[in-house]
């Protein structure tokens, strides 16, 4: 289901953010043979949520993270949506969605987010 509506819930949202900043987004991770190849690994080999929060569940990144990556403590911690990682969703207004147009970020008046400040 998640992979239905990323699109529409989370990259527009981070694509205006990063524009704004005058950057151009890149999301290798959702590469179409990238993904596919993820959804062909059985989930038994992904996740065993019979083992801790923190360890069990996304097993399989946390593996290469500690084994690989040499990141032990990094491995361990809970996984956090980046809006909730970052404390912005607490910033934001409650009633915003990702597919809205954020009025923050729009050119009105030849006036940018930036110019105001």
């Amino acid at each position: 289901m998640e992979m239905n509506r990323i699109s529409k819930r989370n990259l527009g949202r981070d694509d205006r953010v990063i524009s704004s900043l005058g950057k151009e987004v890149r999301f290798p991770f959702l590469d179409e043979q990238f993904v596919n190849y993820l959804r062909s690994i059985p989930i038994w080999l992904t996740a065993d949520l019979r083992l801790a929060r923190g360890i069990g569940e996304k097993y399989l990144l946390r593996y290469v993270a500690r084994h690989y990556l040499s990141l032990e403590q990094s491995s361990k911690y809970p996984k956090r949506a980046i809006q909730f990682g970052s404390r912005i969703a607490k910033l934001e207004s409650r009633k915003e969605k990702a597919s809205d147009q954020c009025s923050r970020l729009t050119t009105t008046n030849n006036n940018t987010m930036n110019d105001e400040e």
